[in-house]
């Protein structure tokens, strides 16, 4: 069965280009720009969030909170175009709230990164 991917990025060629790249891989990728999803349980039906660190409508540290408040079980990689240090930190703050938070990529996007921090879905 084909892993949903959750690719939420409030940039529309950014989203377009990472659901592209997931269906590339063999994911099944759903696009969504703006937080409030990550407040609903629609988001358990997911096997991995692909999240950009900061969306015009949330900070990283609001869509980590969203996140562990759904008991959400998938994987999660942060995207992000800021320094590592900061994705780094935000990766431990959402490893701290009990999220499986796999790694962060930078954009723009490289597809082996992404096929690497994706790996695990296929285990």
């Amino acid at each position: 069965m084909q892993k949903k991917i959750l690719v939420l990025d409030d940039d529309l060629i950014v989203t377009e280009i990472l659901g592209q790249l997931v269906k590339n891989l063999g994911y099944y990728p759903v696009i969504a720009h703006n937080a409030p999803i990550l407040a609903s349980a629609k988001i358990k039906e997911f096997d991995a969030i692909l999240l950009d660190l900061w969306l015009s409508d949330s900070t990283a540290e609001e869509s980590l909170e969203a996140i562990a408040g759904q008991a959400f079980r998938g994987q999660i990689v942060l995207i992000s175009g800021l320094d590592n240090e900061a994705l780094e930190d935000a990766c431990e703050k959402g490893r701290r709230l009990g999220l499986r938070v796999n790694g962060f990529l930078r954009k723009p996007v490289n597809v082996e990164s992404l096929k690497a921090l994706l790996a695990d879905l296929e285990y």
